[in-house]
């Protein structure tokens, strides 16, 4: 799989569901969260805290393009589904913020991969070794 989540640890407090580390194509990310909100389950990178013009700030410790970032969202989300991490009570809305609409669609018949919602997330998944790696 070129995008999945490992070394998934619940912790529910709050917004927060869970810490996890993201593996992106080959790189392993440390301290990646999983977070729920108005609009759904969301990821939250690792962020770094600095001190800036008097104020205590976090920076983002990696940026991913607005799409990039859904597609990682939808891909950790059906591994931690097929991990057994998500329950039905965890609403998968679309992210953080966003005005998504693909929660409400009616479940797909025939697909092995399912958010809570129903949302079939077979395409985003890859066969076990299948990490897309050329090397």
């Amino acid at each position: 799989m070129t995008v999945s989540a490992l070394n998934f640890k619940p912790y529910d407090r709050g917004a927060m569901r869970g810490f996890f580390d993201l593996r992106y194509y080959g790189l392993t990310v440390r301290g990646c969260r999983l977070m729920s909100g108005n609009n759904g389950l969301w990821i939250a990178l690792p962020q770094k805290e600095a001190m800036q013009d008097g104020e205590r700030k976090y920076f983002d410790q990696m940026y991913l393009t607005a799409p990039e970032m859904e597609h990682v969202r939808r891909m950790v989300l059906a591994d931690l589904q097929a991990q057994g991490h998500l329950d039905h009570g965890h609403r998968d809305g679309g992210g953080q913020g966003g005005n998504h609409q693909h929660h409400n669609r009616p479940a797909k018949q025939g697909g092995g991969h399912r958010t809570p919602e129903g949302e079939d997330v077979s395409q985003y998944y890859t066969q076990p070794g299948d990490d897309g790696i050329p090397f």
